[in-house]
């Protein structure tokens, strides 16, 4: 039976280069058989090829680049598979492979012939000859060497290996304990009496919920989507306080499930784990450790950034907050305002105030034809077209697959979409790599991405209908798969988004949100999914108004996040670990100015720092918006489809991937450094 699945193994040899993987062929007990044979190669490899290599060239690093390769093509679709289909079998199987996944990791950066072959190559002559992303891949592998520890002596390297696994488990536990939490928890009616105020698309949204569980009626659980339906719409005040309760105490002590898949002991290991994996590696704390690989380079430097920029901000954001209790005040809303009244009534207030509504917009948002504004606007910027495959073999039946095309009608990448929420697959919205841009021979290795969303799905005839807050995480998402398929760079380690500055990666995605606010797509796209009619343009021009109604609330609550995560890191004292709720109390009373009640626990769903990449980094959304708000200052100058601007786009900074320091490509492309006052202006704080 084990040969028998080794040989029909898909994942095997890391699937096929040049072939997409075949998702619906992947099962469980296919990970480890693959991971394990690809490994093995990789280290018989190293022994073989790069350890006794006495005067090392550049066939060393393209060797690696192979056997890595094969590794990422066998667990990308692994990896993904666990965030879109989730299950017990397939995630018992990601994480016995993620463990041998950080133990390579681990023997590879540490592995002393691997480092002195690479460290000859940076010192021989053969250096001077390689062109610039060849060096720079040079330079960054050495720099990783010594951030994670190969100058570290045999004792501490095994330190340096227990912590890292640690973490690697934790991560994975905190978001395995999130998916958890949100599942377990759903609410049933049985009448639709409790859901007054909700429009007919929601309520049928929460018909589809209750329905894909095998229920009548309506159900209110906690994804994004019926979360966000109740918490905007329903005018039970009752009801919107239980959701918001279930909802911020998800894996954590409080609330309806109190005490299960609870991740504050996992946030207490995590912050003591980071703090001495740096001071082993020579770092004061993990903020300095983490900066070593950013845009930014001091801790000194990103807190004057959000200190900076709180203090612009919270006046006008409780200027914001005053308005908006005077309003709810004026209509009778039973004062004070709590957590869970704020977006119901910022959603009326933002009804009376711009006569704005997301039921009046959603019609004219049909996705089918805002993935038509997306492909259109690739196009005049890039001169690229999206071709649908529906022969590709996907992992659900509603995932769609384009093809990439340039001018001349070469194809040249891929992208799978993955746009509905459904029961099993992660919240939110991201992007991931399935292929990386390589050359392979006298031919290239096409780079494909993932793009992952949660809208609300078709409900009978009605299509799926996206609110402008939709559109903008479609377009965010959109921006990030267009800076890794876009890319001219023929090497792995520097292309596509891949080793990117961490606060300098999201420049594309928020970027790309602006057109989301452009009359010139908004007047050609956005048209009812009935009659056709376009958005009539007294309802557009109050969308456009509303770009910065209560920005600056929106603004403070992301500074609050920011400044906890950075807090969190810098101030973590081993003999004295501070109580991260209280932190983030005292942060919320100095920077926050909505009232949040003591028993949420926020910290223990903030997936982003504790169970992704964003540790010490979440500041980063922040610092590329800056750079973004800038960016699109040239756009303004040349036309928001300027095929000019667009060019120097996709040249300077989307095709060169990390081959350069990002603050070279935003000069590039700018003709000048960074500045603050296009991120103040699109806040309203000039």
């Amino acid at each position: 039976m084990q040969a028998d699945t080794v040989t029909r193994n898909p994942l095997r040899h890391g699937g096929r280069a040049f072939h997409l993987p075949d998702f619906p062929a992947i099962r469980p007990e296919h990970v480890m058989p693959a991971l394990e044979e690809l490994l093995q190669a990789y280290r018989d490899g190293v022994e073989r090829r790069i350890a006794p290599c006495e005067q090392p060239d550049w066939s060393i690093v393209e060797a690696e680049i192979e056997w890595s390769d094969a590794l990422d093509r066998a667990w990308s679709p692994v990896s993904h598979l666990k965030a879109v289909v989730d299950s017990e079998e397939l995630r018992k199987a990601y994480n016995e492979g993620l463990q041998k996944l950080t133990e390579h990791a681990n023997w590879r950066q540490h592995h002393k012939g691997i480092y002195r072959a690479y460290r000859a190559l940076r010192e021989s002559p053969a250096f001077a000859v390689l062109d610039p992303a060849q060096r720079r891949i040079i330079e960054l592998e050495l720099r990783d060497f010594h951030l994670e520890g190969v100058d570290l002596d045999e004792e501490d390297q095994r330190s340096y290996h227990e912590l890292v696994m640690r973490l690697s488990e934790l991560g994975s536990q905190f978001a395995e304990n999130m998916l958890d939490a949100t599942n377990a928890w759903s609410l049933q009616l049985e009448s639709a009496e409790r859901l007054r105020g909700l429009p007919e698309a929601e309520l049928n949204l929460l018909a589809g919920i209750a329905g894909e569980n095998g229920r009548q009626g309506w159900m209110v659980d906690l994804g994004e989507p019926g979360f966000n339906a109740v918490m905007t719409h329903a005018e039970d005040r009752d009801l919107r306080r239980e959701v918001y309760t279930a909802y911020v105490t998800r894996a954590s002590d409080q609330g309806p499930n109190a005490g299960r898949w609870d991740n504050a002991p996992l946030i207490a290991e995590m912050l003591a784990l980071k703090y001495r994996l740096a001071r082993l590696l020579g770092f004061a704390n993990w903020v300095e450790y983490a900066l070593s690989r950013r845009m930014a380079e001091t801790p000194e430097e990103v807190q004057q950034f959000l200190f900076d920029l709180a203090g612009k901000a919270r006046p006008s954001a409780q200027s914001q907050f005053a308005e908006l209790v005077a309003y709810a005040r004026r209509e009778g809303a039973e004062l004070p305002l709590q957590a869970w009244d704020i977006a119901y009534w910022s959603e009326r207030h933002r009804q009376a105030e711009l006569r704005l509504s997301d039921e009046q917009l959603k019609p004219y948002f049909p996705l089918a034809r805002m993935l038509d504004a997306q492909q259109h606007i690739a196009s005049a910027l890039f001169g690229v077209r999206l071709v649908p495959d529906q022969t590709v073999r996907t992992w659900h039946p509603d995932v769609r697959f384009f093809w990439l095309e340039d001018e001349d009608g070469s194809r040249f990448a891929g992208i799978y979409m993955d746009l509905y929420a459904r029961k099993g697959k992660r919240n939110g919205a991201w992007m991931d790599v399935c292929r990386s841009r390589r050359r392979i021979g006298g031919e290239i290795q096409w780079p494909v991405a993932y793009l992952n969303c949660n809208f609300a799905p078709p409900v009978g005839e009605q299509p799926s209908l996206l609110t402008h807050h939709d559109l903008q995480t479609l377009f965010h998402e959109f921006g990030h798969c267009m800076h890794h398929l876009l890319t001219e760079i023929d090497w792995p380690q520097v292309n596509g988004i891949n080793n990117v500055e961490w606060d300098a990666v999201e420049l594309p995605s928020q970027l790309f949100e602006n057109w989301c606010w452009s009359e010139e797509i908004l007047s050609t796209y956005a048209r009812h999914y009935q009659t056709d009619e376009p958005l009539p343009r007294d309802l557009m021009q109050r969308l456009l108004r509303s770009h910065r109604f209560q920005k600056a609330l929106f603004l403070v609550r992301q500074l609050e996040y920011a400044i906890c995560d950075l807090r969190l890191h810098l101030e973590y004292d081993p003999d004295h670990p501070a109580d991260p709720q209280a932190l983030l109390r005292e942060i919320r009373a100095q920077v926050a100015v909505v009232p949040v009640p003591e028993w949420n626990r926020f910290l223990n769903s903030f997936v982003h720092i504790f169970g992704g990449g964003y540790s010490a980094g979440y500041y980063s959304y922040l610092w590329a918006e800056e750079l973004a708000a800038d960016a699109w200052g040239r756009f303004r100058e040349e036309g928001v489809l300027s095929a000019h601007a667009g060019r120097a786009l996709r040249r300077e900074i989307l095709a060169v991937g990390s081959s350069r320091p990002a603050i070279d490509s935003f000069v590039a492309f700018r003709g000048r450094p960074p500045q603050a006052e296009p991120l103040l202006e699109s806040y309203g704080l000039l």
